[in-house]
C-alpha cells in the first residue's frame, strides 16, 4: 500500500490541530510536542488569542478521548483525528 506524504507539521515533531467550531465561536488550536510525560499542548482559543496559549501536559489517552468527544459532538478536527492517533503512536501512554 503506497503512504501518502507525511504532513509538514509532522516534519518538526510538533502537530497542530484546529478544532473548528459552528460559526468560529469556540475555535481552538493545539499544538502538540512529544513530551517525556505525555503530549505537551499548547492551546489558543477565543479568550487567548492575544495572551498567549494555555500550555498543559497530558498523557496521549486522555489527549486523544478529548479529540474523539470533539468529533462525536459534531465538531470539525484538522488535521483528521487518524492523523492526530498516528501522530500519538509514538508517545507514551
Amino acid at each position: 500500500m503506497a503512504r501518502g506524504r507525511v504532513p509538514d507539521e509532522m516534519e518538526t515533531g510538533e502537530l497542530a490541530v484546529h478544532i473548528v467550531s459552528d460559526k468560529g465561536a469556540n475555535d481552538h488550536v493545539l499544538l502538540l510536542a512529544h513530551h517525556p510525560a505525555g503530549v505537551r499542548v499548547r492551546e489558543w482559543h477565543s479568550g487567548n488569542w492575544s495572551t498567549g496559549p494555555e500550555e498543559s501536559v497530558v498523557s496521549a489517552n486522555a489527549l486523544l478521548t478529548r479529540l474523539e468527544d470533539v468529533v462525536r459532538s459534531r465538531q470539525r478536527l484538522e488535521p483528521d483525528v487518524r492523523v492526530v492517533r498516528s501522530w500519538l503512536i509514538a508517545t507514551p501512554r
